[in-house]
């Protein structure tokens, strides 16, 4: 079944939005924001069940998987990241700062196997539409990871 992020967000009294306390000029802000989370959604929707229990929803999924891509990360590596960054925390839906991880690592394979190669495929092209071809496969340092010229292409759509 089809994990949904709710619509409606009702502020909670007891934690403070991430956008109170993030730039909203912020390079993964914006790219989240030009991003049609919910045209993503309904393309995946063929490979879910309308049966069982929800499934995580596709937004932070396919979030991570871009952001996994982008920085050429781990699945776990883009999990503890996820986990100290609420820049990434805000681009994947999240509204409050999370103190624990979204899922386990053997989501990724999961979602991978569910999709097959066919959703595989259809996913590339979601990445390559959205953040073209990496110019580099290979980082040597983190902040390598942080090329302004990719988020640039997908901004200047």
């Amino acid at each position: 079944m089809l994990g949904r992020t709710k619509k409606s967000r009702q502020l909670d009294i007891f934690n403070v939005p991430i956008r109170k306390f993030i730039d909203n000029g912020h390079e993964l802000v914006l790219a989240a924001q030009a991003i049609k989370w919910d045209q993503l959604e309904s393309r995946l929707k063929p490979y879910y069940s309308t049966r069982g229990r929800p499934s995580i929803p596709p937004r932070k999924l396919i979030g991570l998987m871009m952001l996994k891509t982008r920085y050429n990360l781990s699945d776990e590596k883009v999990l503890n990241i996820w986990l100290e960054n609420p820049y990434w925390q805000q681009f994947c839906g999240e509204v409050y700062c999370q103190k624990e991880k979204p899922f386990s690592s053997g989501e990724f394979a999961r979602f991978r196997k569910r999709i097959g190669e066919e959703g595989d495929a259809l996913l590339s092209s979601i990445l390559a539409e959205h953040f073209g071809e990496l110019e580099v496969k290979t980082y040597h340092t983190y902040q390598d990871r942080r090329k302004k010229s990719f988020w640039a292409r997908l901004l200047s759509t």
